[in-house]
């Protein structure tokens, strides 16, 4: 409703309540004057009236009738007038793992924030729930253009939000909340309609990148002596916790993993890893020739689906 015709009906209103506190009927042949404001002018809207009632003997009853008259004339109009009413609207939100399936349930929750992207009010919180979904679903039919990659049971955050304008809204999502060394954060910002719910096919669909790199050992701050080996097992996974093997869906020999070493601060050392089919592990041996404070960092590449990962860990030599 434009603000004129607010202010239209405001008019009208105010006048009728004039009235409606006066109780005196308008004279026969007159007119009722209201100026009412325009975009660039003042008009002055007339209505005529037709006739007269005779309200010379007004009995109590018709002084009542009148003022009911122009108090259900004022309520209907500030009706007219009111806020437009919020419409519930359905929101589902799903996280994908790029190249792998959906993040959630208790190995890979997903956090999600539902903002105003002009205000900044967060509208709706939570965490993914669910599984990972089909993997036939996802990596074959649902790569098709507009295909529908979640099945009943995949991982989903639901909402309903209580829209009654249009908004602009941002979805952030952070995860794996479980793995908090490959944690990464992605947004999108759409228009969302009231009572349009954002529910077809996959819903909002966002996709996470990344690789879960996760050091078994050496354990953190580890004492070890010279001339021991220094042994390094490192866990790689998509980010969903999909295991990486050598015929799998996500291959081994699509994935580069090295360890970068350093001592005392010194120039990093860099040393390949090999996988290990029967532990699942990448790793190597390596000669510790000095002591003091080294220092592990594990870096991953998936080159197929652009991913990486990183973790770091220590121990001190003596």
């Amino acid at each position: 409703m434009s603000a004129n015709v607010t202010t239209c009906h405001w008019a009208i209103l105010t006048e009728g309540l004039r009235l409606f506190r006066t109780a005196r009927p308008p004279i026969s042949g007159s007119s009722l004057a209201f100026a009412i404001p325009a975009t660039a002018d003042m008009r002055v809207v007339t209505m005529p009236v037709r006739h007269r009632p005779s309200f010379s003997r007004r009995s109590p009853f018709m002084h009542f009738a009148v003022r009911v008259a122009w108090c259900v004339l004022f309520l209907a109009g500030m009706g007219l007038a009111g806020p437009a009413r919020a419409e519930r609207t359905e929101v589902e939100v799903r996280v994908l793992a790029r190249g792998a399936k959906f993040l959630g349930g208790y190995t890979a929750p997903v956090r999600v924030v539902l903002s105003d992207a002009d205000t900044g009010e967060v509208l709706a919180r939570g965490q993914t729930i669910g599984t990972t979904g089909d993997t036939r679903t996802i990596l074959g039919t649902g790569t098709s253009p507009g295909g529908k990659r979640s099945s009943a049971g995949s991982a989903v955050f639901r909402t309903s939000l209580d829209l009654d304008h249009p908004r602009r809204v941002t979805a952030s999502v952070t995860g794996p909340l479980g793995q908090p060394q490959a944690l990464t954060t992605a947004t999108s910002t759409q228009w969302v309609l009231p009572g349009r719910h954002v529910t077809a096919g996959d819903g909002w669909l966002l996709e996470l990148p990344g690789l879960i790199v996760d050091v078994a050992s050496p354990v953190a701050y580890r004492w070890l002596r010279t001339g021991a080996k220094l042994p390094v097992r490192v866990g790689v996974t998509m980010l969903c916790g999909c295991a990486i093997s050598e015929q799998g869906p996500w291959r081994v020999g699509d994935t580069e993993v090295d360890v970068h070493v350093t001592v005392d601060g010194g120039a990093p050392r860099r040393y390949p890893l090999r996988f290990d089919p029967d532990s699942g592990f990448f790793g190597a041996d390596f000669p510790i020739d000095q002591p003091g404070l080294y220092e592990l960092e594990v870096r991953a590449w998936m080159g197929t689906s652009n991913n990486a990962g990183v973790a770091r860990t220590a121990s001190f030599v003596q």
